[in-house]
């Protein structure tokens, strides 16, 4: 039996660059599995002990030959090996709005 999913937004399939930075201003090379409106689907590129809850910055490289770009500050909300599902509604967090470097 399949489970259907209830989603707030669609998820589009696309492959980027991406690099988390958690709040210790460690960097994480990440690439992006699915996008929506309110969060990330990324895939770690070497194991890291991210946790549920932790709030991170993200940022991707849409366009070849051209920086990251900031695509947000979300919380870690779940966690399955080496895929780790980031959602932004869900930081509720003032801070720097500049991309990761």
């Amino acid at each position: 039996m399949k489970r259907s999913e209830q989603r707030r937004e669609p998820r589009y399939v696309l492959e980027a660059e991406a690099l988390i930075e958690r709040a210790s201003g460690e960097k994480v090379p990440a690439s992006t599995i699915n996008v929506s409106g309110g969060g990330l689907l990324l895939l770690l590129n070497q194991p890291l002990a991210l946790e549920l809850g932790e709030v991170v910055t993200c940022g991707l490289r849409l366009y070849a030959g051209k920086p990251l770009q900031s695509w947000g500050t979300g919380r870690v909300v779940r966690l399955s090996g080496s895929c780790v599902a980031i959602d932004f509604q869900a930081a509720a967090v003032s801070g720097s709005s500049d991309p990761p470097a």
